[in-house]
């Protein structure tokens, strides 16, 4: 049994919501089966967007994600079945920016060599004023080689 969140709680004390939240913990498991049928990449590309008339919806993220999602509609779509899902068709609509925010992207980590960090140096004395220079200069602050202004 799932314990219920705080915001669970208080949306099951209001009796005109029960079918609200009875709809989202649906969907909640669903998408949880979802998850675990896709793999890990195709995944977080991929939302629920809802389920009616035995048709499960997806949002994808792009257009290459949304056909890779057609493809495998109809053995998602028995993998439900099984899971004892009323889903009999599963449509893919493309929604641009709906990959999951909950999922931070990585942070780009670079190491730089000393003999580096000193040729980047020189290359930014040596340039005149520019938008590049100014980049070089955010860059080489961020790694510790050229002081704050």
């Amino acid at each position: 049994m799932t314990r219920l969140t705080k915001l669970d709680r208080i949306l099951s004390a209001q009796g005109d919501l029960q079918p609200l939240v009875a709809k989202t913990r649906d969907l909640r498991v669903l998408a949880g089966h979802v998850q675990a049928f896709l793999s890990a990449d195709l995944a977080r590309q991929v939302r629920i967007g809802n389920i009616r008339d035995g048709q499960l919806m997806l949002i994808a993220a792009n257009s290459a994600t949304a056909a890779k999602l057609k493809l495998l509609g109809p053995a998602l779509s028995q993998y439900l079945l099984e899971q004892r899902f009323q889903v009999n068709s599963v449509g893919v609509r493309v929604q641009p920016n709906s990959a999951r925010s909950g999922t931070p992207l990585r942070e780009k980590t670079v190491h730089l060599s000393t003999h580096a960090l000193q040729s980047l140096r020189a290359l930014h004395d040596r340039l005149e004023p520019s938008p590049a220079r100014d980049a070089l200069a955010r860059m080489l602050r961020r790694h510790g080689a050229l002081k704050s202004r």
